[in-house]
């Protein structure tokens, strides 16, 4: 007979009580004090609140103060934070915001968004009986309409908390009536999908919504709220998805933020915070693989050697509680790659050393199991950029915080690094407005003349709009009229159908002239890699996810007789790669590999010329797999001393897949990606370029 799991023992706060005042009375060495902080913060607040009723009845004594009597002045703001009344502290935190609510939209979707329902309804409770006054007849004050309309939909705790499993049909069914919904409404409307999805779905499900609506529309997320809504909506839609998308991501960045500021008490608070809401080892391994450092010897160099102590003990004894890590498919440890028949991960597009081409099956197989109808791993897929929107950023604060730090740029180079380094572009357009209305000045201009020759590339790279920058660098390249450059396929092989579209018009309007048309014009040496080029720069591509497995046979089949005559359709190749979507492509090249039992490029390369079959290698690379085909290009201009097309990719993938190329980059080529960097860039240079890569 098998023996019965042993129960846990029911938790009673006069017991613990008793034994916590043993404690106090009987011993007062460090050790004992660190086990009854640990054994305070192991339990749920609404225990440690009883224990220190009953402590008050046993004692006498108020158990905060008794504490803080017998331990070391550093510990006194833990323990204050760790017997706090958490319900209360939030009535506090949200009266603070709602005495100037159109100034913490931001700080409101957060605590809203962080919290669970149960806890949502306890708080508004409270709210309403300590303020005689709704948390939703506070948000009637709010001035913007549609930040209203989301605020109330967050703050009354409807959100789905069942067990989470991705339902591809319902995800996709949702992305595409979000998609068709009417503009003015489908983010703003009460009746509109997602007040809709807000009311009944998970934070998960939310967020697997939003990537698939990008799939299916070929639009940000962001992009669109910020072309149908006001400036205020989408702030607060920046933090709803920089919340939902990780929990432990918001709270790796707040612990890093307290260690940057050197603030003890703010760190004590959101480390308490973490114990109740999530795993705090958790949090620390999270942070420890994000940002490539140890959080003890962060935490060592802010806080006292008695609060280090405890604040470790506590994590060390949930550390039993973090599943460890192994490189499967679902974790996130795994680096995108080539698994090979003996376990090892090699990099498809690397070249042999000695080697100007390139074996072109390498990589070709790779992610081959991803892809196809239904599309059954997409969600393990999920890109995260190193630069996110700073949730602190005020625009006017800022401007007089850049005069500042130009005015010292010469003895400190840091504080303007990380002025612009922390920023998305779009906040960098902000405060470019701002700093002209402000000063009646060129922001770009002050920041390119502060900082001369050595930095003014990268700091175009950042402080222009995308769209300007790469109009700006496509001219220079045809200028020079090499239609073989790398760059200039990288660029153009890479970019989406409405980044192609803004860029076109961009170039349109600084050059009179449209890009393909340009291209057709100042391009002449090789007409094949000219016609591919120029059908790029049209934007022509299909987007969505729809596949069509009949036409894949087809163009599959077409392909494969190209390969018994003469002279191939060159019109035809260059057509179908750059109409095509890219799942689409997809489909057909495994339907190829099937039937052929070769992958495309290796069946077709020796029918081209070495420039056009170059050009097809690197568009058929990157239809496969976007992320590994960026970490293969900065491996090229890593090799070529390329340090203006390094800066280029590095900064224009920072907001969208840079986390994933540098997990690329390091599996491939067994160093990362800012060590590789080091020996190419001087001190300040490399100073930015690490505030970029390195994780917010």
């Amino acid at each position: 007979m098998s023996k019965s799991k042993r129960k846990l023992e029911p938790f009673v706060a006069k017991q613990e009580a008793a034994q916590i005042r043993e404690n106090i009375q009987n011993y007062a060495d460090k050790e004992t004090m660190e086990g009854v902080l640990e054994r305070l913060s192991n339990m749920k607040w609404p225990q440690r609140l009883e224990t220190c009723r009953e402590y008050r009845e046993l004692a006498g004594r108020d158990l905060l103060q008794e504490l803080q009597a017998s331990s070391e002045p550093s510990l006194h703001v833990f323990i204050k934070e760790l017997l706090t009344d958490r319900i209360l502290a939030d009535v506090q935190e949200l009266s603070l915001y709602f005495q100037n609510v159109n100034s913490y939209y931001r700080e409101l979707v957060e605590f809203f968004c962080l919290r669970t329902n149960i806890a949502l309804a306890i708080v508004s409770t409270e709210y309403n009986k300590s303020q005689d006054i709704s948390i939703a007849e506070e948000l009637g004050e709010v001035d913007d309409e549609a930040v209203k309309t989301l605020l109330l939909g967050i703050c009354k705790g409807e959100f789905n908390e069942n067990g989470y499993a991705p339902n591809e049909t319902n995800i996709r069914k949702d992305a595409l009536l979000l998609a068709k919904a009417p503009k003015t409404t489908r983010w703003t409307s009460r009746d509109g999908k997602l007040h809709q999805l807000l009311q009944s779905r998970s934070h998960a499900y939310i967020r697997d919504v939003i990537y698939d609506f990008e799939e299916v529309t070929g639009e940000n997320f962001l992009d669109a709220i910020e072309a149908e809504c006001s400036h205020a909506f989408l702030g607060c839609m920046e933090t709803f998805d920089f919340v939902i998308s990780s929990t432990q991501h918001v709270f790796a960045k707040k612990l890093m933020q307290c260690f940057l500021d050197g603030n003890v008490e703010e760190l004590v608070r959101i480390f308490v915070n973490v114990i109740e809401q999530a795993n705090v080892a958790e949090i620390v391994s999270y942070y420890n693989d994000k940002y490539e450092r140890d959080f003890f010897d962060d935490l060592g160099s802010v806080v006292e050697l008695p609060l280090f102590d405890v604040m470790k003990r506590v994590v060390a004894g949930r550390q039993k509680d973090v599943p460890k890590k192994t490189p499967t498919e679902n974790g996130a440890t795994l680096k995108p790659g080539k698994l090979t028949q003996n376990g090892t991960l090699t990099a498809p597009f690397s070249r042999p050393s000695g080697s100007s081409s390139q074996n072109s099956s390498n990589g070709n197989d790779h992610g081959s199991d991803r892809e196809g109808s239904g599309h059954p791993n997409k969600y393990k897929f999920f890109t995260h950029g190193t630069v996110s929107p700073l949730k602190t950023f005020d625009p006017y604060r800022d401007i007089h915080d850049f005069r500042i730090a130009m005015q010292h740029y010469a003895t400190n180079d840091l504080p303007l690094i990380y002025l612009i380094s922390s920023k998305t572009n779009h906040q960098r357009q902000v405060l470019k407005s701002v700093y002209t209305e402000v000063f009646d000045a060129v922001l770009i201009d002050d920041v390119m003349e502060t900082v001369g020759d050595e930095l003014d590339y990268f700091m175009a790279a950042l402080l222009l709009r995308p769209d300007e920058f790469d109009a700006t660098f496509l001219h220079e390249l045809i200028e020079t009229g090499n239609e073989t450059s790398f760059a200039l396929l990288e660029i153009l092989c890479s970019k989406t159908v409405k980044e192609l579209k803004a860029i076109d018009q961009q170039y349109k309007k600084k050059y009179g002239v449209r890009l393909s048309a340009d291209l057709a014009k100042q391009l002449t040496r090789n007409i094949d890699v000219v016609l591919l080029l120029c059908e790029l720069a049209e934007a022509k591509r299909v987007v969505g996810w729809n596949v069509d497995r009949m036409a894949a046979e087809t163009d599959a089949r077409e392909m494969y007789q190209q390969f018994y005559r003469d002279s191939p359709d060159i019109d035809y190749f260059v057509q179908t790669l750059t109409a095509r979507s890219r799942e689409q492509l997809r489909e057909t090249f495994r339907t190829f590999r099937k039937f052929a039992g070769i992958d495309v490029l290796t069946a077709l390369e020796p029918l081209f010329s070495t420039e056009f079959a170059e050009a097809l290698r690197l568009l058929v690379l990157c239809v496969e797999d976007r992320v590994s085909f960026f970490a293969y290009c900065l491996n090229e201009y890593i090799q070529n001393n390329d340090v203006r097309n390094l800066i280029r990719l590095i900064v224009s993938r920072s907001e969208i897949d840079l986390v994933e190329i540098k997990a690329a980059y390091q599996g491939f080529y067994n160093i990362t990606l800012l060590d590789d960097l080091r020996p190419l860039l001087d001190n300040k240079p490399f100073r930015l370029m690490s505030g970029i890569v390195l994780d917010k």
